[in-house]
């Protein structure tokens, strides 16, 4: 949340509770007891939103992890048959189809792990009275499947629950600017009659309002994206954290650099388009600034004919 967001909120809450402790003051004046009805009304809904505010998504993130580890795991025991089948049937083309969708799954972007896992499924089912003799079980092609259908579960989750954080987010920054109107065109002035009679509510009605002056100190993240086998700069590309959205270009000369980093355990994915994509798990801790060093893996070349 942004700190002048806060400082208001901080602002609302302590004139919601100046209000609550002087409401009698208020009682010969049905104006000035609609308005702050009306204000302490939207407050409450204000610390409603605040709760639901920015659902955290990481344990989706820790969930298809662990998801895809075992998706690995059981494309290896697909692997061993497959190669056995090919073996056995000279089939050259079951080999290529099998190692480039072992490639896949094993790293890079989420979608395409996904397909080339559903693909491998696929061509399994494929020879699967064959494969069956090399000990590839339904069973074992159903759970592997489940697998996969578990990881698109939670990618849509993940995906509903940031649809409801940006609603929730613009619906709450909503709400503080109409309270803010509120306040500065109505319930000031109701406030500022009260002056003469009513000195220290007036008094600390005015200093409520004040915004609090955050000083905070502010870290970054820094990295430097290097190809694995030749130790080069990668030029451009992106790099994203996966539980925030938080994302920043690759420069030319292979840096990154994220600004005002948030505290705890982060996954950062990066990709460049002649790069395999790659995932390092951070962790960042209060008053810590870090660097970082990343290898690349490069993609294969693709020869003509």
């Amino acid at each position: 949340m942004h700190k002048r967001i806060r400082a208001k909120i901080e602002s609302y809450m302590s004139i919601e509770n100046i209000l609550n402790e002087n409401l009698d003051v208020f009682e010969t004046d049905p104006s000035a007891k609609t308005q702050i009805k009306s204000f302490l009304e939207d407050c409450k809904k204000l610390e409603n939103m605040f709760v639901k505010l920015n659902q955290p998504t990481e344990w989706i993130t820790a969930e298809n992890n662990k998801l895809f580890k075992l998706l690995v795991k059981n494309a290896q025991v697909l692997e061993i048959a497959i190669n056995r089948l090919a073996a056995d049937t000279n089939d050259l083309e079951l080999l290529i189809n099998l190692n480039r969708h072992l490639r896949n799954i094993k790293r890079g972007i989420h979608l395409r792990r996904i397909n080339s896992g559903f693909a491998l499924h696929d061509l399994c089912k494929k020879y699967q009275s064959q494969l069956a003799t090399y000990g590839t079980s339904e069973e074992l092609l159903q759970g592997y499947r489940q697998i996969l259908l578990n990881i698109e579960g939670n990618i849509l989750k993940r995906i509903q629950i940031k649809d409801q954080n940006d609603k929730g987010r613009k619906e709450f920054n909503e709400l503080v600017a109409s309270i803010n109107q509120f306040l500065k065109h109505k319930l000031d002035w109701t406030i500022n009659s009260y002056q003469e009679s009513q000195a220290e509510l007036y008094f600390k009605y005015y200093s409520a309002r004040k915004l609090k002056k955050y000083h905070t100190r502010h870290y970054s993240v820094r990295g430097f994206i290097v190809d694995k086998d030749t130790g080069q700069p990668i030029s451009y590309g992106i790099v994203r954290v996966l539980e925030n959205d938080m994302q920043t270009k690759i420069t030319k000369n292979g840096n990154f650099n994220f600004m005002n980093f948030p505290e705890g355990q982060f996954t950062l994915e990066v990709e460049n388009h002649a790069y395999h994509s790659c995932q390092q798990i951070i962790r960042r801790y209060s008053n810590e600034h870090l660097n970082l060093k990343i290898e690349m893996q490069a993609l294969p070349v693709a020869h003509p004919g």
